[in-house]
């Protein structure tokens, strides 16, 4: 039994590292339940494509109905919490949108809505809505949203990003010519962002095989603030990254042609609840917010 909760948490959010960040246990433990499991029934879960895991079939068809069960029992557990006269309210965001948008201003909400528990889980899987206790999703995505309610967060444009010290190692950037000759970064989960934007800025531009690539945008700033390359960042969101000088724009950011967004996604049901209607108004004023320091920078 003391395996199933790593297994859970390692479907549920996609990575052993991730399952051992929200158990509070390290990477090495995670990787040794599930082997203790993978022992115990005699199959393979988990294999290893590149730098990510996925599951095997049988990792599949075990995981499914365990996170189900795991989903019922929070549902009922959550029986107790209405009894102490609070409602918890989970929403799930992609990790950019939680570490540049939700958490900064999480304290906002709690001020406005002390009956809601807002707890926020940062992921870059989708939620599954139909086995899994969670109320809302901030996610990447384009509509339909088969099954559920969804609005678009912002109109987000885009704007290439760099350390200084790598725009000065190339010298003046004035035309998208010029930025071609840089490394640039792409996103896994969004191929062919990098095509667009050129389409877009001067169609006489062709981009190559890239050779940087993250699976996040988290993980591509990082790598863009050690100077490894370019990145084609989302504003409002990362307008902060900008005003710190932790990375400097090097073309005014633009919509692109089109792409996937940032969408609030929730079960139709839930439109009209209390919870949705809270965290609606709150996203609302965040992104309000977003936009109005993305226009005091000229973004």
């Amino acid at each position: 039994m003391s395996t199933l909760r790593p297994f859970e948490a390692a479907v549920r959010l996609g990575s052993f590292k991730a399952a051992a960040e929200e158990l509070r246990l390290t990477q090495s433990a995670i990787s040794h339940q599930i082997s203790s499991l993978e022992t115990h029934f005699r199959t393979t879960l988990f294999v290893r494509q590149g730098n990510s895991l996925a599951l095997t079939k049988d990792g599949a068809f075990y995981g499914a109905a365990i996170v189900k069960i795991f989903t019922e029992l929070t549902r009922a557990g959550e029986t107790f919490s209405k009894r102490e006269n609070h409602s918890v309210l989970r929403v799930s965001a992609s990790p950019s949108f939680a570490m540049f948008a939700a958490i900064p201003y999480a304290e906002e909400f709690k001020s406005r809505n002390a009956s809601l528990d807002l707890r926020l889980e940062a992921r870059n899987t989708s939620v599954d809505f139909e086995a899994e206790s969670i109320d809302a999703a901030i996610e990447v995505g384009s509509p339909p949203f088969r099954g559920l309610r969804a609005h678009r967060l912002f109109r987000s444009r885009l704007g290439p990003l760099a350390h200084p010290d790598l725009c000065a190692k190339f010298g003046t950037i004035k035309t998208a010519r010029d930025l071609a000759r840089m490394p640039l970064i792409e996103l896994n989960n969004i191929p062919g962002l990098w095509g667009r934007w050129f389409a877009s800025a001067d169609r006489r531009v062709k981009v190559g095989e890239l050779r940087l690539s993250s699976d996040s945008l988290l993980a591509a700033i990082q790598m863009a603030e050690a100077g490894s390359g370019v990145l084609l960042a989302p504003f409002p969101l990362i307008t902060s990254l900008v005003s710190s000088g932790r990375l400097k724009i090097l073309f005014r950011p633009s919509l692109p042609v089109e792409r996937p967004d940032f969408h609030l996604v929730y079960r139709k049901g839930d439109a009209g609840s209390t919870k949705i209607k809270a965290l609606t108004l709150w996203l609302n004023g965040v992104t309000a917010e977003l936009e109005q320091k993305a226009r005091a920078k000229g973004l």
